[in-house]
């Protein structure tokens, strides 16, 4: 937790929380087990207090200026934008039940993380897909509207599929074994009716899952599209 979120009542995005040693004492243990690490990081400083301290993805960054952007780039540093969670909140609002901190917050935010998105992307930080869900109507297995709104905010569709999977790998540090389409990976593969290079959303409509070259899932529809990447 680096800096304060949306959810809680009475907290501001940009306040920080665990401070940069602390954050450094997660990092350096982690590393030492082996283990990947991830902050809860919105508001400017403490995602640079999480980026110096070693992070391995930062979670949300709405708030990014150059100089955090840069300190990623330098450092590898993933952003893991979440651009869902507040979307969600925002598109629901309070008629939805959702209270009303989170939905003032959650509109208050929304137009800073898209653009601090849009700036990280386009100077090459590695972005990772992935969409904080268990917030308000942001449904653990509904993926593709992460993927929808990075499009939508001006993540061409190539790097989208790329960052939900070649770059998510990465981040997890699960690229020896997934992530792309090559001989010694096992097989996961989604197959769908169209190619999402056109058009992102067709990865709603679903044709077939191979999970490690197996067969989990299959609409049996006669014409499958598969991109590999």
């Amino acid at each position: 937790m680096a800096t304060g979120g949306v959810m809680t009542p009475g907290v501001d995005p940009n306040s920080q929380q665990l401070d940069e040693d602390e954050l450094r004492c997660a990092c350096t243990e982690a590393t030492n087990a082996g283990k990947t690490t991830a902050a809860h990081a919105q508001g400017m400083e403490g995602i640079k207090n999480a980026i110096r301290a070693g992070i391995t993805t930062v979670e949300h960054g709405i708030y990014l200026d150059d100089e955090a952007i840069d300190m990623m780039l330098e450092r590898g540093t993933f952003l893991v934008p979440t651009l869902a969670a507040p979307f969600n909140i925002v598109e629901h609002g309070l008629e939805a039940g959702i209270p009303a901190h989170a939905v003032q917050k959650s509109e208050r935010v929304m137009e800073d993380h898209q653009k601090s998105f849009y700036k990280a992307y386009q100077k090459g930080v590695k972005i990772a897909a992935g969409t904080d869900a268990g917030t308000p109507f942001n449904r653990h297995g509904d993926f593709v509207t992460e993927l929808e709104l990075m499009a939508k905010n001006g993540m061409n569709h190539y790097d989208v599929l790329r960052s939900a999977t070649k770059i998510a790998a990465e981040a997890m540090k699960l690229d020896d074994k997934t992530g792309t389409v090559e001989a010694g990976k096992v097989a996961d593969l989604l197959l769908v009716p169209g190619n999402p290079l056109d058009d992102i959303s067709v990865l709603r409509k679903v044709a077939k899952v191979f999970k490690e070259g197996q067969c989990y899932f299959s609409n049996n529809v006669k014409e499958q599209a598969v991109v590999s990447i």
